[in-house]
């Protein structure tokens, strides 16, 4: 739960602070590659199936929680008051918050279970390679397709973020298909060379 509020609320934190690394930071925490790792995580480190699925579902309901009421406490849900002629006058859009908040707490209710079942899996379960690769191969996919939306732009913080990100998720896939196939060529019995 701590992990989910960290995550949740590190990303908009981060991003009011300001300043280039705490906006490649506050990017990168609020990427769904970054939420789905935390669910995986979570599920790597619980002992059962179930508590895997349930950990999963509890860490990204929190951090969407943390995440919403994170990004309402500093202003992003307030609406102009339209029978306010000035418009000076704002308030607080509770049908945005509470849309919002529920859409993505249905998505992490659902992936959840399912994030959290993959991280136990890539730890215990009898074929852990794909289930390894979930979280790198989610990181390249959205770090390349952000980085194509904003590759007409100069380089930035984060744009600098997200190609360190895909970079490393590409040396992740790389390391964790060398090492299985290692695993199984020293699993295969060799021929014995007779003297």
């Amino acid at each position: 739960m701590i992990a989910g509020a960290v995550v949740g609320a590190g990303g908009p934190l981060l991003d009011a602070a300001g300043g280039g690394f705490s906006y490649a930071l506050a990017a990168i925490l609020s990427a769904g590659w970054c939420y789905a790792a935390l669910a995986f995580c979570v599920g790597m480190v619980d002992t059962t199936k179930l508590r895997a699925a349930g950990g999963g579902a509890v860490s990204l309901t929190v951090a969407v929680l943390a995440y919403y009421i994170t990004k309402a406490t500093q202003g992003d849900f307030a609406a102009a008051d339209l029978t306010d002629t000035t418009g000076q006058t704002t308030y607080f859009s509770w049908g945005e918050f509470a849309s919002m908040t529920s859409l993505w707490g249905v998505v992490a209710l659902v992936l959840g279970p399912l994030l959290g079942l993959a991280g136990w899996m890539a730890r215990r379960g009898r074929v852990c390679l794909p289930f390894q690769l979930l979280i790198p191969v989610i990181a390249l996919a959205e770090t390349t397709m952000r980085l194509h939306v904003e590759a007409s732009s100069p380089s930035t913080p984060v744009v600098t973020a997200w190609e360190v990100v895909r970079t490393a998720a590409v040396v992740l896939i790389g390391v964790l298909l060398a090492y299985a196939a290692w695993t199984k060529w020293r699993s295969q019995p060799r021929a014995q060379v007779r003297g």
